[in-house]
């Protein structure tokens, strides 16, 4: 890589982070006046990097860029436009960084513009409210025929409109002025009505619609500010608030519809609706609402204090977050006074189980101590009362009954274990702090007795909560002593949701035998070829996932030869993604042929010992013959070396 074409990579990788750092530093804020809506955003660096997109679905891949609409306008981190009413998404799209960023974290409801209404069947009166598109010269769309472009009221068969007029218009610079957009959304509100064919010619009078010209409350304020126009309203009042009057005006022509006009109502705590219904002399009838919210100060506590048994003990020992407990009396107790002190002096006992005196039977019998708080959740602490049957070990020899050997977690959800109970002794009884996936809603159990034939019942480990830890029993009955058990209690916390990784790619790979293997990694490469050195038929892959939390399992690199395949499969976090990687063994390296070295020496002590006897005067004579047969041999032996 050449020094230039270095420099080059290194700025993209800046200008990429620049982008990142500018996306993740940025905050932004919306405001909605009437069709418009402004969105203001910080940034770290200069604007014409940044695009604005706008949608109606939450989905970014479904935007539109503001400036491409023709009504908006874009400065220095704000963009502003004008839009009907509806809900609305905002994204801002950095081109240095190529990713788009929610502009504003929640959807911007437009309410106060204009919405296009259509109406078909109509008889009698009607109203109706139509969008249309305000430019330096003209209102785009201009029409006062309702029964022109796309015909967006009918009457019903055999009527006809007449009388129609416009009664609010906002499509004048003066109540909408243009400013800076070359464009803008504005509305019109038509009356009329629909009368029968072959009624008389002459329009009769028109009936304005029913309406109030006022609306207050005597406690609280309205949200929003009276409108005629608008119809729902919502009030906030203190606690102490019982009842609340409800002032209102009928508009010329209007009456009150009866039991539904000003009057005195009273306040349950919580939420309270009521309405407000006026009509015309025509019938029709408008209907204004007032939900109002009565502020619930009220104590929710349920929880005791203190909990008391007359006879025996309380297993586990008292805690007011704990709701479930085992009592051991002998056999000649007959009856058990149980004793409750409350948390809070404005919650009750439910009546008929609060402090008392419980008759019991031999063996297993069931106490409740139920408090309700002010504002009446109920508490239930369970009592299960063991009376001794038996004058046995089952009350004087208990260490080791009705124990646990392990608890394992596991979830359908995930369908593997998902973990087993740290430092796990089975006369320990409480174990917090355990934290399970997000996916896991019901936790799946697996609670091993160490006697068998012991029972087991689980409690509270279904529809788990994120961040609510949540307190899990396992109560283990004992065979052998039926009215004895023990209580393991799990604190068990659902986390949230993590996004796993996707990535299942090799990130380094490695081969060895008796010596090392020069192998070329390529991350996009899924398959290599090698040639097997002489004596190895096993070799050592170590394969290394891209990303730490990436599984990878090699198979096939036993009993090796020309033509085997080691395959590498690598599992992504999420424990979907996978990819597969092959070495094939092309061939194996071949060792030095002994019996060609041993000729070759033979040959070469023949000629030395040839030289030696004709320097000392002898004279030797060959048989060619022989000797020709002999490399003819030899010669063919090599031959069939280098045939191999």
């Amino acid at each position: 890589m050449t020094k230039k074409s270095l420099k080059f990579y290194i700025l993209i990788i800046i200008l990429f982070f620049l982008g990142l750092t500018y996306t993740n530093a940025a905050t932004a804020s919306a405001t909605v006046n009437r069709d418009l809506v402004k969105i203001t955003y910080s940034q770290t660096v200069s604007d014409n990097r940044l695009s604005f997109y706008y949608g109606t679905d939450s989905s970014q891949n479904k935007s539109t860029n503001v400036l491409n609409t023709g009504m908006a306008i874009k400065t220095t981190n704000t963009a502003q436009i004008s839009l009907k009413n509806g809900k609305y998404y905002f994204w801002v799209f950095n081109s240095i960084g190529g990713s788009y960023t929610p502009a504003y974290p929640r959807p911007v409801v437009v309410d106060q513009s204009c919405t296009n209404e259509k109406r078909e069947g109509v008889t009698g009166t009607f109203t109706i409210q139509r969008c249309f598109i305000l430019s330096d010269t003209k209102v785009e769309g201009d029409t006062q025929n309702l029964t022109s472009d796309g015909k967006f009221l009918t009457c019903a068969s055999g009527y006809k409109i007449q009388n129609t007029k416009i009664t609010t218009d906002t499509c004048n610079k003066s109540s909408t002025p243009l400013g800076a957009f070359n464009k803008r959304y504005c509305k019109r509100v038509y009356t009329g009505s629909c009368v029968k064919d072959g009624s008389s010619s002459e329009n009769p009078p028109s009936v304005p619609a029913p309406s109030l010209t006022s609306l207050s409350v005597s406690s609280g304020k309205l949200s929003p500010t009276f409108k005629s126009g608008t119809k729902n309203y919502t009030v906030s009042v203190a606690s102490n608030v019982t009842s609340v009057k409800i002032n209102a005006t009928a508009a010329s022509g209007s009456s009150f519809v009866k039991n539904y006009g000003p009057r005195t109502v009273s306040l349950d705590i919580g939420s309270n609706t009521y309405s407000i219904k006026v009509k015309n002399s025509a019938g029709k009838t408008v209907t204004y609402k007032i939900t109002i919210k009565r502020a619930d100060n009220r104590s929710n506590v349920n929880t005791l204090s203190n909990l008391t048994v007359s006879a025996g003990t309380l297993n586990p020992a008292f805690s007011s977050t704990i709701t479930n407990y085992t009592v051991n009396v002998a056999r000649d107790v007959e009856s058990l006074t149980i004793g409750a002190t409350l948390t809070d002096s404005t919650s009750s006992f439910v009546s008929g189980f609060g402090p008392r005196t419980v008759t019991l039977t031999e063996g297993t019998n069931k106490a409740y101590i139920k408090v309700k708080s002010q504002k009446g959740e109920t508490n239930v602490y369970n009592l299960t009362i063991i009376r001794e049957s038996t004058p046995s070990k089952c009350t004087t020899e208990t260490a080791g009954l009705a124990l646990l050997k392990n608890i394992e977690l596991t979830s359908d959800a995930l369908n593997v274990q998902i973990d087993q109970i740290p430092n796990f002794d089975k006369n320990v009884f409480t174990y917090s702090d355990i934290k399970v996936d997000n996916l896991v809603t019901d936790l799946k159990i697996n609670a091993y007795v160490e006697t068998e034939g012991d029972t087991v019942t689980i409690e509270g480990n279904e529809e788990l909560e994120v961040n609510v830890s949540r307190e899990i029993k396992i109560t283990v009955t004992s065979k052998e002593c039926p009215n004895y058990s023990n209580v393991y209690t799990l604190n068990v916390t659902r986390q949230e949701k993590v996004e796993l990784s996707q990535n299942a790619e090799l990130g380094d790979l490695k081969v060895s035998g008796k010596k090392p293997y020069d192998i070329t990694f390529e991350p996009n490469i899924r398959n290599y070829d090698i040639i097997l050195k002489k004596g190895d038929t096993t070799l050592t892959v170590e394969a290394t996932g891209a990303e730490p939390s990436t599984e990878c399992d090699v198979n096939g690199n036993e009993d090796l030869k020309k033509g085997s395949e080691i395959s590498i499969v690598c599992v992504a976090e999420d424990k979907k993604t996978t990819e597969n990687y092959t070495i094939t063994i092309k061939g194996v390296e071949k060792g030095t042929n002994l019996f060609l070295i041993i000729i070759v020496v033979i040959i070469i002590i023949i000629l030395l010992i040839y030289l030696i006897l004709r320097l000392l005067g002898y004279k030797i004579y060959f048989n060619f013959g022989v000797i020709g047969a002999f490399f003819r041999g030899i010669g063919e032996k090599i031959n069939g070396i280098f045939d191999k």
